[in-house]
């Protein structure tokens, strides 16, 4: 017998990934108020939802210049940013240069239920 629910993965018994429970990724900031690294978001990736923090911002991209610059406190609406997210649960995620499907997700603010950024796990 095999248990599966949504939004578990099936894949080839070779091709295993390990669950992960904490991810590194550019994320893209949508609303109008600012990341809260204090705050819980939901992090929807494929068809699983579970609780996410953002642990640290690494760096933030200038799309002007293309470089990177120092890790802001917080990301504002439009920044693009390096980020390390701490899961309450396990995933399974791919890069997003080996799959789009399972290496993005977004993030949902659980107060206003408004997708407020997404992302590319790197």
């Amino acid at each position: 017998e095999i248990d599966v629910s949504r939004g578990d993965v099936v894949v080839a018994s070779a091709d295993t990934p390990e669950p992960v429970r904490a991810v590194t990724a550019t994320v893209c900031w949508f609303d109008e108020r600012p990341l809260d690294r204090r705050r819980t978001y939901v992090l929807r990736h494929t068809t699983r939802e579970v609780r996410a923090r953002v642990d640290r911002i690494d760096h933030l991209w200038n799309v002007a210049t293309q470089a990177q610059e120092p890790a802001p406190d917080a990301l504002a609406m439009n920044d693009i940013g390096q980020v390390t997210l701490a899961l309450a649960q396990p995933i399974v995620a791919d890069r997003y240069t080996q799959n789009h499907v399972t290496g993005s997700f977004i993030l949902i603010d659980e107060a206003t239920n408004a997708t407020v950024a997404a992302g590319m796990i790197r």
